[in-house]
């Protein structure tokens, strides 16, 4: 008997480890609850907000009575120097300007208008076809030119926007017509779409400093007197006639395109543009030259297919051959792209031989040459730098 305990303990023992193995396996396995596997995000890259640019509107309200000779013939050799100045802003400015020429009631006509564009080569065509005649009593009729400028200009929307008018003359507005127009009422309706109206007199006379005070406090502009020829100097630098070469040479790299009338009137903007003396034709050369660095290739101001393709106004599968050129009608379309690239690599690098110089000439004029504060072309860089801080267009 003393034998059989040890056998019965251990099958006591083995069977109650066999009955808890069972039980075990018998009961429902718990595991753990498996983590989440986080799946990666797709990156979200924003596209960048393309830049307002500030606006900049100006029309230039001028008077063409008979007294106003010197001071038109000085206009048309700054335009394209103000122009530039006012490019020049940071951040860099979109500008347009308008034109209003007037005179009297009875004359050849009251007013010309054109309207606000970017088309810099037909600003000065206009600009060219002022020329001094009529006003036979001293008072003008610059109410109706001053309508025209407001009401009819078609001024850009929205608040980043510098709106402004230089009316430039040297007789005060006639007051006994009844015909509607109203200096005055002009001028506050000015103020109220935000257009300020800065007016510039030409020589001494007294009514015309009283009515131009006025119209400029009541449009929350300035006022000015400048010397009755215009004070505008002409400016001559060592660099002027080799731009001049090169403003010709970048004419010629353009490719004006459209049906032959406007094709014909393209040509005929950037050959008057040409027939200019040799300091506005290096100006001019510096305005396009400064649009290269903004990001426009530009040779003339409208309708040139390298700029136009290039800021994606147009393809060029889409122009049809008759609305090329001439010379590039007749040719292959591997052809035509050899002739294309070809004027493109001419514009880029004569426009990189513009920068060079013209930023030179910037020096030269500032060292030596710097505009009277009492001409034209100085009363307008004086309240552009003062009015532009207004919408952070700094000079």
């Amino acid at each position: 008997m003393e034998r059989i305990r040890p056998t019965l303990t251990y099958l006591v023992v083995a069977s109650a480890s066999a009955l808890g193995l069972w039980a075990a396996l018998s009961l429902p396995r718990h595991r753990p609850t498996p983590l989440p596997i986080e799946k990666p995000q797709p990156v979200v890259v924003q596209a960048p907000q393309p830049v307002q640019r500030p606006q900049v509107d100006v029309v230039f309200v001028l008077d063409t009575t008979g007294s106003m000779s010197s001071l038109i013939s000085g206009a048309k050799k700054k335009i394209w120097e103000i122009a530039r100045f006012i490019a020049q802003g940071q951040p860099a400015p979109e500008l347009r300007i308008g034109l209003v020429a007037y005179r009297d009631v009875g004359d050849e006509y009251v007013t010309k208008f054109f309207d606000l564009t970017d088309d810099m080569d037909g600003v000065y065509q206009n600009l060219s076809s002022f020329s001094a005649g009529g006003g036979g009593d001293t008072p003008e009729h610059v109410a109706k030119a001053l309508h025209d400028a407001v009401y009819r200009s078609s001024w850009s929307p929205g608040k980043n926007t510098l709106k402004m008018v230089y009316l430039v003359g040297d007789a005060p507005p006639h007051s006994d017509y009844q015909d509607g127009f109203n200096h005055r009422t002009i001028a506050n309706e000015a103020r109220s779409r935000g257009i300020r109206i800065n007016t510039v007199r030409c020589g001494l006379d007294e009514e015309t400093r009283v009515a131009f005070t006025d119209i400029a406090s009541l449009s929350s502009g300035d006022f000015s007197s400048i010397d009755q020829s215009g004070g505008m100097q002409d400016i001559k630098t060592p660099f002027d006639e080799e731009l001049a070469r090169l403003n010709r040479a970048l004419t010629e790299t353009a490719i004006p395109y459209g049906d032959a009338e406007r094709r014909s009137a393209i040509r005929r903007k950037a050959e008057h543009s040409l027939m200019a003396p040799a300091e506005a034709q290096a100006a001019r050369a510096g305005w396009f030259g400064l649009a290269k660095t903004r990001g426009r290739a530009a040779a003339v101001s409208e309708g040139d297919l390298l700029d136009d393709v290039a800021n994606n106004k147009v393809r060029m599968d889409a122009v049809a051959p008759s609305a090329l050129p001439e010379p590039l009608q007749g040719l292959s379309a591997d052809e035509r792209t050899r002739y294309i690239e070809d004027k493109r690599k001419a514009r880029d690098e004569v426009l990189s031989k513009i920068n060079g110089l013209a930023n030179q000439r910037d020096e030269y004029i500032k060292k030596n040459l710097s505009p009277s504060k009492g001409s034209l072309d100085g009363k307008v860089r004086e309240s552009v730098k003062k009015q532009a801080a207004d919408i952070g267009l700094l000079y």
